[in-house]
């Protein structure tokens, strides 16, 4: 097994775990309290355009992570519905214009969606920093979730640098940082609240 082939199999399994403890999170608290809907709405989208790339280069690890983050944040949209966060002809809009999209597109050209992937995918992650800097409790954000993603990021990243694929790794240089901040907003904002529950 080469480096490249290595990294790409760490960043795949990293992008089939990262996202599933916010998943978990959110159906346990029952909350979405602090989780930005709009971040996920705009991941739902990119993720399904990296999935469409991932097909086109014929990337197995891009395959199984991404369709496994879109699995997950469709169970996102699914919590951020119900607890009236978005309203549902949101979630199902994206879905469709974006799937309509990116099968016209990858018949035309299939590195477009990859690069229309990369500006709006990359982004996606804005929001819930935002949110984390606007908002004082975290409660139904998970940290370990943006902790992985720091390391899948990374992951993608060395894979990108090996493989030569400047639309895989330069997307995590705002990626990477974005999640740790995130994972250290909700830590603390969580250690906070159970400090003054107990207090």
């Amino acid at each position: 097994m080469t480096l490249a082939n290595l990294s790409g199999s760490i960043a795949a399994l990293l992008g089939v775990v990262f996202i599933w403890p916010q998943v978990i999170r959110v159906y346990a608290k029952q909350s979405v309290e602090g989780v930005s809907g709009l971040s996920h709405l705009i991941g739902l989208s990119g993720t399904l355009m990296w999935f469409t790339y991932a097909i086109s280069t014929q990337s197995l690890p891009m395959l199984i992570s991404n369709a496994n983050i879109e699995i997950a944040i469709i169970a996102l949209m699914v919590m951020l519905v119900r607890k009236r966060a978005l309203p549902l002809w949101l979630p199902v809009t994206v879905s469709a214009v974006t799937a309509a999209y990116c099968v016209v597109l990858s018949a035309v050209a299939p590195s477009a969606v990859g690069i229309t992937g990369v500006l709006i995918g990359t982004p996606a992650i804005l929001p819930q920093v935002w949110r984390a800097i606007r908002t004082e409790y975290l409660l139904g954000v998970s940290p370990s979730s943006y902790l992985l993603l720091v390391s899948m990021s990374l992951g993608w990243f060395t894979h990108g640098i090996l493989i030569d694929d400047a639309i895989v790794s330069y997307p995590n240089l705002l990626l990477a940082p974005s999640a740790l901040f995130i994972a250290w907003k909700a830590w603390s904002s969580q250690r906070r609240a159970a400090q003054v529950s107990v207090a």
